[in-house]
């Protein structure tokens, strides 16, 4: 089955309910929770800021961050009609993950693509490990931001859908990277690295 957007649900695939935790597919696979989606007592704002992934995707090579962002915001602005405002607080421990403002960058930009506004950098001051940072901004829901997050969101999915081809395919990375510059090349602004895990 072709890829064409990731799957959310609730917990143990039951429907999303706004508040509790919410589990993301890859059509069969689980690639993580993002824990907790705290919402504001009138429901019109929503915090996102921790996604816990799955251990396959621990394991995994491909960059699922960006994605899981953007179609976890969209899915939010699609199916609850009173929402107003998406707030991120992205932090994680990056270790494994390259040089820690590299990341925070990308996950700015990335914010910054789909409207956000108040995008800042901070260092995480409880981190462990020196050179991790947190990430914030309000992306705001308006007929602008929307077509900026769709714009974003068939970039992300456009690539990601070169990677599962890539790797159906058994194309060597040098192939895939060329094509991926390509297609980047052709719209406008950045498209971020590790912006949401």
């Amino acid at each position: 089955m072709a890829f064409e957007k990731l799957r959310i649900s609730g917990q143990e695939g039951q429907p999303y309910r706004l508040g509790e935790p919410m589990e993301v597919h890859d059509r069969e696979i689980f690639l993580g929770t993002l824990d907790p989606v705290t919402v504001s007592r009138d429901g019109t704002e929503v915090l996102i800021q921790r996604f816990i992934p799955s251990a396959f995707l621990r394991k995994e090579k491909r960059n699922f961050g960006p994605l899981v962002l953007l179609e976890v915001t969209t899915y939010l602005a699609e199916q609850f009609q009173g929402l107003q405002a998406v707030s991120y607080l992205l932090s994680r421990e990056i270790e494994l993950h390259g040089d820690g403002m590299k990341v925070a960058l990308a996950r700015s930009a990335l914010l910054q693509a789909i409207g956000a506004e108040a995008v800042a950098i901070s260092p995480r001051p409880d981190s462990e490990t020196p050179g991790n940072f947190v990430v914030q901004g309000v992306w705001a829901y308006n007929e602008r931001n929307l077509a900026a997050l769709w714009h974003c969101l068939e970039r992300e999915r456009a690539i990601y859908r070169q990677w599962d081809a890539a790797v159906e395919t058994g194309q060597s990375i040098v192939v895939l990277r060329d094509r991926l510059r390509q297609l980047l090349a052709r719209g406008p602004g950045f498209r971020g690295g590790e912006a949401a895990d």
